[in-house]
């Protein structure tokens, strides 16, 4: 993110007609600007200035380390150094510090500044409307106006954190009243020395991060009240709310990856803003209300679980109709025993299944940890539904202090035995984790060494799902509308025939194999009619298709249509629906209720799907 300085005539004015021979206190030149990671000649000198006029860097008086890189400790010697002469302390070696160092000879000449990658330092002259950048530009140039500000019921109190993870833990309400309003720092107050637990305070509207502090240390909190109130400034430059406009900051933090603390709670108890109307006039406002998080520290174990990176997205998995099909991977979760070593005894997932029962789709389900594999004790079905539970016992897994542990989940499919049974069902799996520490029913349930069970970080992990199909193909986003009314008159003098316009769309995802749709109604479609009546004017009628993507490679035009294994095409299939208005009742429901298709081109009807076509179906009323 953009830091922005901005300079008036006025401050620039200061800094050349400085009086401070700073020059001369560092005997050096100073010829950019320098902030943590900067390296070189510049860095160099600047730590022996600072050591020399009493603000100590202890890694490199110690002789541990050498002069030349800018961390951590040269920041905070430059802080102490900031105060020390009245400038602001931030650490950042910018334009007033380098005039500050440099004299007279080594300010910044008529406004003009070469900045570090990654700043954006702008002149503005005399005390004008402010400007600002990043997100935003004052557009209400002389108009007062005021920020209110308020919290949200999301995220609410309790959220659990432990070493290494990070999570929102409250979002506040920005309205600008009737200018826009440029935002310029959030001062947050904590009831806990934060830094001893996070090392890092993000500010993000939305996904869009605006601010951020990371490797926090005392230096960056003021303490108001002795061991109670600590206030963190965190500067926030150009960003902008807009006149009569709504925007959401949440405060999102991470935890330290290693620490020996123990367990607390932290609570923010107050939000101060300042924010910056078109007149220039800076506006205050404060918000007392606490948000609570907790902190579970090393001597408490905790079980986080997660789902995997490599966990399998949602595809379309190719079953046999000769016999199971074993080894299906169906999830990866990791489980991690935090701040001690851990034993998984048991593991309950979640089974969902769609177009299917679940003892029908799945012959056994397996996990893998650590190179072993455990078959499910009990594959249960709950009762008027296709979900139920796989149970796995007995187990005796070693889970490191701090390490993620994989549990692969995998599946034995069941053969579809006439290649229509269970192509078309889709399953996916759940862990749902929950339990506190020393209780009976935890899920998963992980001992110390004590033989005492370990608190679990409670949520729920969901992995993707997965359609199956032994006929290498499948139809998705399945639809049939009708469009308009066309009114052909008298018909042999019995009644007033109408017409309505069909489109009937579905999208067909190719398995292992490249499969050939025809492109001719009758031979790719094969369709149903129920509940007309006996005359000759009520009828149905398709007539063309466009597919898309358009003409592919393979394409014959008016004859068939190509879909490459692994990739997936929609058609949309037009024509007309005929019935009589005279009758005044239904007269026709029409639907797909079979697609044909084939392995090449010569056997364009070898192979047809019959599910799940309910939402191929029209019923054209009076």
């Amino acid at each position: 993110m953009k830091r922005i300085f901005i300079t008036s005539v006025v401050a620039l004015a200061l800094i050349l007609g400085s009086v401070v021979a700073a020059q001369a206190l560092s005997g050096y030149t100073f010829s950019s600007y320098l902030k943590v990671g900067s390296t070189g000649a510049d860095v160099s000198a600047l730590q022996n200035f600072l050591m020399g006029a009493g603000f100590d860097i202890p890694s490199i008086s110690s002789g541990a380390a050498q002069t030349g890189y800018f961390g951590q400790q040269t920041k905070a010697a430059v802080v102490k150094y900031q105060g020390s002469v009245g400038l602001p302390t931030t650490g950042f070696v910018g334009p007033l510090t380098v005039a500050k160092l440099n004299g007279t000879s080594g300010a910044v000449a008529s406004g003009a500044v070469v900045c570090p990658v990654g700043y954006t330092c702008t002149a503005t002259p005399g005390a004008s409307t402010p400007v600002v950048a990043g997100t935003g530009t004052i557009t209400t140039p002389g108009v007062g106006g005021s920020l209110a500000i308020s919290l949200q019921a999301t995220p609410s109190n309790g959220t659990s954190l432990s070493k290494g993870q990070e999570a929102d833990v409250v979002t506040y309400k920005l309205q600008a009243g009737s200018s826009d309003m440029s935002l310029s720092s959030m001062y947050l107050d904590f009831n806990n020395r934060l830094w001893l637990y996070a090392s890092s305070v993000t500010v993000l509207d939305g996904s869009t991060v605006i601010a951020r502090k990371d490797n926090l240390t005392a230096n960056d909190f003021t303490e108001l009240t002795v061991g109670s109130n600590y206030r963190l400034n965190v500067p926030i430059v150009g960003y902008v709310v807009p006149k009569a406009a709504t925007r959401y900051l949440t405060v999102h933090l991470k935890m330290l990856p290693v620490s020996d603390r123990s367990s607390a709670t932290v609570s923010i108890t107050q939000l101060q803003t300042r924010a910056v109307d078109g007149t220039g006039v800076t506006d205050t406002q404060t918000l007392a209300s606490t948000r609570t998080f907790s902190y579970t520290g090393s001597n408490n174990g905790q079980i986080v679980v997660t789902l995997n990176a490599s966990s399998p997205l949602q595809s379309l998995v190719q079953i046999s109709q000769a016999a199971q099909t074993d080894n299906v991977l169906l999830a990866k979760y990791d489980v991690k025993s935090q701040n001690i070593s851990g034993t998984l005894r048991s593991l309950t997932l979640g089974l969902h299944t769609q177009n299917v029962g679940l003892t029908a789709l799945f012959g056994d389900v397996k996990i893998s940890v650590n190179g072993h594999t455990y078959s499910a004790d009990t594959i249960a079905s709950t009762s008027g539904s296709w979900d139920g539970t796989a149970t796995f016992t007995n187990l005796n897994e070693v889970l490191p202090a701090d390490q993620y542990v994989t549990v692969s989940v995998y599946g034995k499919i069941n053969q579809d035995t006439n290649g229509t049974l269970l192509t078309g069902a889709s399953a996916s799996t759940t862990l749902a984790a929950s339990g506190t520490a020393g209780g009976t029913s935890n899920n998963p349930s992980i001992e110390d060494a004590s033989y005492s069970a370990l608190a679990v970080n409670s949520n729920t992990v969901a992995a993707s799902t997965l359609n199956f199909s032994s006929s290498s193909a499948t139809l998705t986003s399945m639809s049939a509308t009708l469009v308009g009314t066309v009114t052909n008159g008298n018909v042999g003098g019995v009644s007033v025939a109408t017409a309505q316009s069909v489109s009937f769309t579905f999208t067909m995802t190719a398995g292992n194999n490249t499969l050939y749709m025809s492109a001719v109604p009758s031979t790719a479609l094969g369709t149903t009619t129920t509940g007309y009546a006996s005359n000759t004017n009520a009828s149905t009628t398709i007539s063309d298709v466009t597919a898309n993507p358009g003409t592919i490679a393979g394409d014959v035009a008016g004859s068939y249509f190509v879909i490459p294994a692994g990739s997936s095409r929609t058609f949309v299939w037009n024509g007309t629906v005929k019935y009589e208005v005279a009758t005044g009742q239904i007269l026709r429901t029409f639907k797909i209720s079979r697609v044909n298709y084939g392995t090449s081109s010569s056997a364009l009807t070898a192979n047809n799907i019959t599910y799940n076509l309910d939402a191929l179906k029209v019923s054209p009323t009076i």
